[in-house]
């Protein structure tokens, strides 16, 4: 049992500094000079350098062949990776262009989404089981968008590239082995020779401050993800799905400091969400208890 509390404690703390870095990083990447295609890239190298460091380590040279063993499993596991790797280049991207360009409050609406999709994606492509309790999620969700479109005459295509993005990044992972502690390294990899371009030719800061600040926010990118990775392995999903909430509200708050305005009608939207989220979440602690109390 202490260790069982510690574990936590240390999860519920790493999920909550991921957070705190992504919410760090986006404010970063809205007030720097920098084009999106630069921050990005500069990112990606800092992440490959730290993830060639890891490397050094016993743990990284098994996870690396852990995934090498994946790989070679069969002809078509690299184009997966391949695939996985564009998915996860474009959230990534996508997450340093939005701040700077007034799509901060629809890239937050897209990751409060996001597990709804999951469940969505999770049935219609992969025939997982769904419960009553997340149709209702469900439904609420479409709910509030349905409302968003109606009340104020549009949704972002930031909206759904990154909730429908990210779900299916996901739930390929997740479906062919390929969910392993090596396979962001993998591809931030295949990402570099991008990364390189970008750096090169996209325009960069313009002062030696502004440059500092992108190299800040590419090392807080990679604690961070290192951060959320680890706290996906020392908490139950329902408590890491809770906490992976805090970004999403973190990006929202950025939003509205970055300058960006709310419609109306919006405190319905996101009230309606927050229904979704709830039920979700008790459907979650449900699971959980039932899993926890079935005999061994």
């Amino acid at each position: 049992m202490p260790g069982t509390q510690t574990h936590r404690v240390r999860g519920v703390t790493s999920s909550l500094v991921a957070s705190v870095l992504f919410g760090g990083m986006f404010l970063l990447y809205g007030v720097v000079d920098a084009s999106a295609e630069s921050q990005f890239g500069w990112r990606m190298i800092v992440t490959v350098l730290c993830y060639g460091a890891a490397l050094a380590t016993r743990a990284g040279r098994a996870a690396l062949l852990q995934l090498w063993n994946v790989l070679a499993s069969a002809w078509w596991m690299p184009l997966i990776l391949l695939l996985l790797s564009a998915l996860v280049g474009f959230q990534m991207w996508l997450f340093a262009w939005t701040p700077g360009h007034g799509y901060g409050l629809d890239a937050s609406l897209g990751y409060l989404l996001l597990p709804i999709a999951l469940v969505l994606i999770g049935r219609l492509l992969f025939g997982e089981q769904v419960s009553s309790l997340q149709w209702i999620a469900v439904a609420v969700a479409v709910a509030a968008v349905v409302a968003k479109i109606v009340l104020t005459a549009a949704v972002s295509w930031v909206t759904f590239a990154v909730c429908i993005g990210y779900a299916v990044y996901f739930t390929v992972r997740k479906h062919t082995r390929l969910d392993l502690p090596a396979t962001f390294g993998g591809e931030v990899v295949l990402l570099l020779p991008v990364a390189v371009g970008f750096v090169i030719f996209a325009p960069g800061a313009t002062t030696a401050g502004g440059q500092t600040a992108v190299l800040i926010a590419g090392f807080a990118g990679m604690l961070a993800m290192s951060a959320y990775l680890g706290a996906s392995r020392l908490l139950t999903l329902p408590l890491f799905g809770l906490l992976s909430y805090v970004e999403p509200v973190l990006m929202f708050v950025v939003s509205l400091l970055l300058g960006e305005r709310l419609h109306p009608y919006d405190g319905a939207v996101y009230g309606l969400l927050a229904v979704a989220l709830a039920v979700l979440a008790v459907d979650g602690f449900r699971a959980s208890r039932a899993i926890g109390t079935a005999p061994a």
